[in-house]
């Protein structure tokens, strides 16, 4: 997002160094989503046009029916819906879900996703990533995960271990690989599966 103007080495969007494009250069050809997207006091109309000021409400209702969060929004004021500060009025998964639909009608080039699942329910959380993996198919998406089972379709993983890259590749090469992808996803797997042997 160009935010840190100071960095070493270098990085380019379409052959252009990151450090001399222009902020509103970004804003229009880059989303961010990341796990407390701020949403503002006032409607929920208000909130989604700050992604397309010319969206109709027509497309607003079709990007809401996408993240399904159309039908709690039919049974409060549709997009009036008044939101208090930073929609503190709606669970994490509807405050997700809100600034993704946010995000799907900028309808930029490049879309990062930093840690946009996190602290939310796990219904959110699928229907979220189906909505990510589906725009990754038309659209360049950086997808920034600690937790892998997220990132397991992706193209091209890079794992970072104290600010460097230590392994890329996809999820099966980097399991056959070894090291730190795959110590990570045997830990995590373990996490998550814990207990079920017992159940049975």
């Amino acid at each position: 997002m160009g935010r840190n103007k100071g960095y070493m080495g270098s990085v380019t969007i379409g052959g252009a160094e990151l450090r001399d494009i222009e902020e509103a250069s970004l804003m229009r050809r880059i989303t961010y989503v990341s796990h407390q997207s701020y949403l503002f006091k006032g409607a929920v109309r208000d909130n989604l046009l700050m992604g397309r000021p010319d969206a109709s409400d027509d497309e607003l209702w079709s990007t809401l029916r996408q993240v399904k969060l159309a039908d709690f929004l039919k049974s409060e004021a549709g997009l009036d819906t008044m939101l208090s500060e930073r929609g503190e009025n709606l669970s994490g998964g509807q405050r997700q879900r809100l600034a993704l639909a946010r995000a799907l009608l900028h309808d930029s080039p490049v879309y990062i996703f930093d840690e946009a699942t996190s602290n939310i329910d796990v219904e959110s959380e699928n229907d979220i990533m189906a909505q990510i993996h589906a725009l990754a198919g038309r659209k360049t998406v950086l997808l920034i995960s600690h937790r892998l089972a997220n990132v397991t379709a992706s193209d091209e993983i890079y794992v970072l271990e104290r600010g460097n890259i230590v392994q890329h590749g996809t999820h099966e090469a980097l399991l056959k690989q070894g090291g730190t992808y795959a110590a990570l996803w045997s830990a995590q797997q373990a996490l998550e599966h814990y207990g079920e042997g017992a159940a049975k």
